[in-house]
């Protein structure tokens, strides 16, 4: 049969003809349709909502980068007065009395005095803490080491309470610590309820603090120490020093110089 008829011949079995289904192209065009949508609808919208998202992304990365970098802007002195968040921030502020390679935070208490007066104009220091200091006296802040300065404030801590008291979760910081290191200052708020009169800092300048405690009983001499000046309530300020090999020395008064017992 190949070879009589090579075209496509109609065979008839029983004398029945097949024929197409009626209206077959309406049905196979109803058919693709209905697979096109459902195939390319969602793509549709899929790819809309990402288009979306892409733009809303790139539209908040400029925002997202400012507020990066307010964040990172050294900021005034002053403006540490209206500030509640607990996190280290960058101050803008002219280098310590001596510069960061000579620094003596004795004489450079006023400079540290004026940044913490522009927080609370009550701000009274608590204490001084030195990293690493040369046996004369003299601190190098160029390197890792760090110096700073706690301060405290009455009416801030009045504040905190009054707030406690009324049931309130207060957000009134009433410490602020000052650090060093390097070539940058840096200011923190944090908390402090002790409620302690401390008197106004008396210190003789570090290079005479440990010329002349050097001769007292007890204090060794060594090439470098670190150390921390607080006011203890029958004696005054005094400092606190210790050796890098963690060795620790009498107390030496503040205001002379003199060793415990003095």
């Amino acid at each position: 049969m190949t070879q009589a008829f090579p075209s496509p011949v109609v065979v008839r079995i029983g004398g029945v003809t097949p024929q197409p289904p009626k209206h077959l192209g309406t049905i196979i065009g109803f058919v693709v349709v209905v697979i096109l949508g459902a195939t390319l609808v969602p793509i549709y919208f899929s790819m809309r909502m990402a288009s979306s998202a892409i733009q809303q992304a790139t539209s908040s990365v400029p925002s997202s980068i400012r507020a990066l970098q307010d964040q990172r802007r050294p900021i005034a002195p002053a403006e540490l007065a209206d500030l509640s968040e607990r996190r280290w921030k960058e101050l803008d502020v002219a280098p310590p009395p001596g510069g960061y390679r000579a620094f003596d935070p004795v004489t450079a208490l006023p400079w540290a005095m004026t940044i913490g007066r522009a927080w609370a104009k009550d701000a009274a220091l608590q204490r001084i803490d030195v990293g690493r200091v040369s046996s004369t006296g003299v601190v190098d802040l160029a390197g890792e080491d760090t110096s700073g300065y706690r301060f405290v404030s009455a009416a801030r801590q009045a504040r905190w309470r009054n707030d406690v008291d009324a049931g309130v979760k207060s957000v009134t910081p009433t410490a602020l610590m000052v650090q060093i290191k390097g070539t940058v200052v840096s200011a923190i708020l944090h908390d402090d309820d002790r409620d302690r009169e401390v008197g106004p800092p008396a210190s003789l300048p570090l290079p005479t603090i440990l010329e002349t405690a050097r001769r007292g009983r007890g204090f060794a001499d060594r090439p470098f120490y670190s150390g921390y000046m607080i006011h203890l309530p029958r004696e005054g300020w005094v400092w606190y020093f210790r050796a890098p090999s963690g060795d620790s020395f009498p107390r030496v008064r503040a205001r002379d110089g003199r060793v415990y017992p003095y």
